[in-house]
């Protein structure tokens, strides 16, 4: 394709699930994207209401956003009846007006384009010369979908619907991060057909170049909105990732969260008396009692709500500390993190006392120890704890072999298919 059909305006339109994570993981791409083709109008699309409201509340998010798109929210809301209706179909004209408007419109989805409206979306798109993808939405690895899902009902096999059956596949291409996420995969196959189109694998885009910058950048704009908030420039900063109150119950003890939070956050603020302490919630967890309860148990001002990206608060801290499972134990941040959850005694028993991430960068520590205080201490004051080579293991192996390549990405859309020298794997064939 020449230089001249690549300048020509060009909607990339990426619809938003209910989940933040959606938003979390597309952000960088987008903003790679941006700016290796500034001409290309990026939107958001979202229907859920409190998703909406929370990535406007995160002003990281929203910075980087700022760079790169815009974010539309067209849900019904708590409207009903006829307004309802109204507010559904007008989503629906505006969707399919940013389609229509200029040739190869590209659609973006966590999900199989198999059901309505969605299917025609992919149709109109295709009949402007477009394409749609599924973009995958998790960065996690199959090690860690394994751990959730073996306590977890798997989702019902969707139908597909007419429309999609008659287009002959779901999408045209699926986009992926690395070479761990087949049985993650398999979770999107429930939703539509993915086994019959190219599969791209693009590297983890959190080690995407434009996004790694932003990230630097946003560290020293935090530093400055601390310090207006009377938060010494040089001050010593720890970071706790407060989670939804059960979240821990699938492979943790059953009601953890609560009690584990107020342990960690006593036992910080004694033994660093001059740090400040960042509590960083869940954004289903904003209004959590046992956040503000154990706040006030240490009563202390050094202690602050804060809504910057988590990557953000790994380049800030001293120390992040995590106390339910979740994804961001296997994501690979960068920075030392650790893991104080309270596991079941048949974890200890499989595979010792580590973090049930071991090899994705975090260390452990037992809140329920008798001598967690010390073994606490001792984590925070010592850096080289964390230079074990087994800490990070699987993530090194990860990142070696999934270089981030938003080249790939970049071909596919410039050529409406994938290049040849694309890490491309045809699933199913």
């Amino acid at each position: 394709m020449n230089s001249v059909n690549k300048k020509q305006p060009r909607n990339l339109l990426f619809f938003l699930s209910p989940r933040f994570t959606d938003f979390d993981t597309y952000l960088p791409i987008v903003m790679e994207l941006a700016e290796a083709r500034s001409e290309w109008r990026n939107r958001f699309i979202i229907f859920h209401e409190q998703n909406y409201r929370a990535i406007l509340a995160n002003h990281t998010m929203m910075a980087g956003l700022e760079r790169c798109g815009s974010i539309h929210f067209l849900g019904s809301g708590d409207s009903k009846g006829i307004m309802r209706l109204w507010r559904r179909l007008k989503g629906f004209a505006v969707i399919a007006g940013w389609i229509l408007r200029h040739g190869r419109p590209v659609l973006f989805s966590s999900r199989a384009f198999s059901r309505s409206p969605y299917s025609l979306f992919a149709a109109l798109a295709r009949l402007r010369g477009g394409n749609s993808y599924l973009l995958w939405k998790k960065r996690s690895s199959d090690e860690i979908h394994h751990i959730i899902w073996q306590v977890r009902e798997p989702p019902e096999k969707e139908p597909i619907s007419l429309l999609a059956r008659m287009l002959g596949r779901d999408q045209d291409a699926v986009i992926h991060y690395h070479d761990q996420q087949k049985e993650t995969l398999d979770e999107a196959a429930t939703y539509g057909r993915i086994y019959d189109v190219p599969w791209l694998r693009i590297g983890l885009p959190n080690y995407f170049p434009s996004w790694l910058r932003f990230i630097n950048e946003q560290a020293e704009v935090e530093r400055e909105r601390l310090a207006q908030e009377g938060v010494a420039r040089d001050a010593e900063i720890y970071t706790v990732f407060a989670s939804k109150p059960g979240s821990a119950d699938n492979v943790g003890l059953p009601g953890s969260v609560e009690p584990t939070f107020k342990i960690i956050t006593t036992t910080l603020a004694r033994l660093r008396p001059n740090a400040v302490i960042l509590i960083r919630a869940h954004p289903q967890a904003m209004d959590e009692p046992y956040i503000r309860e154990g706040i006030e148990a240490v009563g202390d001002m050094r202690i602050l709500i804060s809504l910057a990206h988590p990557e953000v608060l790994f380049a800030l801290s001293r120390r992040c500390i995590a106390f339910s499972v979740s994804n961001m134990l296997f994501s690979g941040f960068s920075g030392h993190f650790m893991d104080c959850c309270q596991y079941p005694d048949f974890h200890f028993k499989e595979h010792g006392e580590v973090s049930i991430a071991h090899g994705h960068g975090p260390l452990y520590v037992n809140p329920l120890d008798e001598d967690f205080a010390s073994r606490f201490a001792r984590v925070l004051a010592d850096d080289s704890l964390f230079d074990a080579p087994e800490l990070t293991n699987k993530m090194d192996i990860l990142h070696r072999n999934n270089p981030p390549r938003p080249d790939i990405l970049l071909d596919l859309l410039d050529h409406g298919h994938p290049a040849k020298d694309s890490l491309v794997t045809f699933q199913g064939a």
